[in-house]
């Protein structure tokens, strides 16, 4: 279908046009069965929806396994409940809108006006720090029901509901997050434009406009979102897309959100591998290895494939379909082997800086970016492939004390199937989080400090070739990697392997251990010579690997240039 035709069929329907239509059948039933699963945590006397702490590891202080009540998942379950409105569902909604509205910080002169907490059991206060992003996504929850099903609650109610998104909306406008910030920027651009038509604020629609069409000025500048090829964020900036379209009259504002819905699906296409199911890398950020059957049935609802065996249990949402042409690309793959050379960031003379790879094949994929942090949410070389159970994972990481560590940078090269990585420390990243808990002296203290390369799956193992290769095996393919002799901090690295359970997985690796032992302090901007790179190739159980050496010096005396066959790489021994 034509863009402007798509345009003017969503049109026909904008805000409680969408509402107002009689959900199917389907849609009606899984709606049903998503507040049964989701209800089933709902505790009556907080007004609030319960669940065991598992949080990231930052923004919150409270330890894993205590009992919580989250503000972002209860509204999202009362946005459920007034959706099926019936008079149970209204009463409970109206219950947890307003438990859940006590919680915003409404005080314009605070510093954390416009936000809530993410816990009822932590307050704004006690953060470490506050998430700003809670504006934008509770304030979308809010708007979904005030066009439309909002009536179908006390008027009051209505009234504080829509004073709690106005309050959301001038956080969101006084914070301006740039349109770098791929999926806060996007929902905060609906959020205050679907805003400033609630509340016949003219000022706050053209900002939420203004700010959608950077969005889609800064992607299409750029190639690519900000927030590249990631599962998660990919699907967020499609789902607010959506929502726009949804909640939105506004021509022009309606006109970005269907170019930021496309420029999802171009990504979301091109990176999908059909034998596998899995969004093939390289991650700009991502929360798990594989794709979560959540994310699948989505996909699966938007483009009408077949792509898990049971349907999993998801809050449905009126959506377009996927773009017809966008939806042929993820049933098949135009060309075998396919190779993707994509833009993900440009200077402002329009020259790549961060660009990726993404090579596939019949039954397998591997993908990387040409520079990237090791912070836990990038996936800076990823691979699968298909095996007799879920698909083998193929990733490259930097592990201290054996999490995830953010103080490393990739520096990578690809093609085809083969790939030269080199590792350097970066001097302005953080432990954990890649900023959140960034020293400023750039001084961490270490006992143990592994460059990692993994294969995960059923049966994954492990076999040293010689001569500094080793095998990493699962199912009908291999990863062949070559380790170069290396110096960290000007200490030499030594270089082991071996495999440990993951569930009914195995985890088959091979490390460079950077150091080892007493715990020390290492400053990364002083940190002595680095000099650690490896080679590896994605091959079947029968092909023969590349017969090509090695080889890593100085380039000059901050930086390393590594060699193997067609591949170089020049990277600094310390990122500033």
């Amino acid at each position: 279908m034509p863009r402007h035709a798509l345009l003017a069929v969503i049109s026909l329907a904008p805000c409680a046009g969408l509402w107002a239509a009689q959900p199917s059948a389907d849609q009606s039933a899984r709606l049903d069965a998503w507040l049964a699963k989701t209800g089933q945590s709902y505790d009556a006397p907080k007004a609030m929806l319960e669940s065991i702490w598992t949080g990231p590891g930052y923004h919150s202080k409270v330890p894993p396994g205590v009992r919580v009540h989250s503000t972002r998942s209860s509204l999202l379950y009362a946005e459920a409940l007034v959706r099926r409105g019936r008079a149970d569902d209204l009463a409970r909604a109206a219950d947890v809108i307003r438990a859940v509205l006590a919680q915003q910080d409404t005080d314009p002169a605070s510093r954390t006006y416009g936000i809530w907490p993410w816990l009822l059991e932590e307050p704004l206060a006690k953060m470490a720090p506050p998430d700003w992003n809670w504006a934008d996504f509770l304030g979308a929850s809010l708007a979904e029901m005030l066009v439309g099903p909002a009536e179908r609650l006390p008027r009051a109610l209505q009234a504080a509901m829509r004073t709690s998104l106005g309050h959301a909306a001038a956080a969101i406008r006084k914070r301006n997050v740039g349109p770098d910030y791929t999926n806060i920027a996007i929902m905060g651009g609906v959020v205050t434009a679907a805003a400033g038509e609630i509340l016949a604020d003219s000022a706050l629609l053209a900002y939420g406009r203004d700010r959608l069409q950077r969005c889609v000025a800064h992607a299409r500048h750029h190639g690519n979102f900000t927030e590249y090829n990631s599962p998660t964020y990919t699907m967020v900036a499609l789902e607010e897309a959506e929502r726009g379209l949804r909640l939105i009259r506004d021509p022009q504002a309606r006109a970005a959100a269907e170019d930021l819905r496309r420029i999802a699906w171009r990504t979301i296409a091109e990176s999908y591998h059909p034998a596998t199911a899995q969004w093939a890398g390289p991650h700009s950020r991502a929360y798990s290895d594989r794709l979560s059957d959540q994310t699948l049935q989505k996909l699966a609802d938007r483009t009408g494939l077949k792509l898990l065996d049971e349907p999993a249990v998801v809050l449905p949402n009126e959506a377009p379909p996927c773009p017809p042409d966008y939806a042929q690309r993820m049933r098949k793959l135009p060309a075998d082997p396919l190779e993707l050379q994509r833009p993900f960031a440009r200077n402002r003379e329009g020259k790549d800086v961060i660009h990726g790879v993404t090579w596939l094949t019949a039954d397998a994929a591997l993908g990387s970016v040409n520079r990237c942090e090791t912070w836990v949410q990038r996936r800076a070389i990823l691979g699968y492939w298909k095996t007799s159970s879920a698909p083998a994972v193929f990733r490259v990481r930097l592990l201290k004390e054996g999490k995830d560590f953010s103080s490393g940078h990739l520096t990578t090269a690809q093609r085809g199937a083969a790939l030269l990585t080199v590792l350097s420390a970066h001097g302005n990243r953080g432990d954990w989080h890649i900023s959140l808990d960034r020293p400023k002296d750039a001084v961490f203290r270490i006992a143990e400090l592994r460059w990692r390369f993994q294969v995960q799956g059923r049966g994954a193992a492990v076999k040293a070739l010689g001569a500094g290769r080793y095998e990493l095996a699962c199912g009908p393919r291999r990863i062949v990697l070559r380790a170069a002799d290396g110096l960290f901090d000007g200490a030499p690295v030594t270089w082991q392997s071996g495999t440990e359970q993951a569930g009914d997985e195995t985890v088959a690796w091979v490390d460079a251990v950077c150091c080892r032992g007493q715990a020390r302090e290492f400053n990364f901007r002083t940190l002595g010579p680095i000099r650690l790179a490896a080679a590896a190739e994605l091959l079947t159980a029968d092909q023969k690997p590349t017969d090509e050496t090695l080889n890593v010096a100085p380039a000059d005396k901050d930086a390393v240039r590594a060699t193997w066959g067609r591949l170089t790489v020049t990277a600094p021994m310390t990122v500033k």
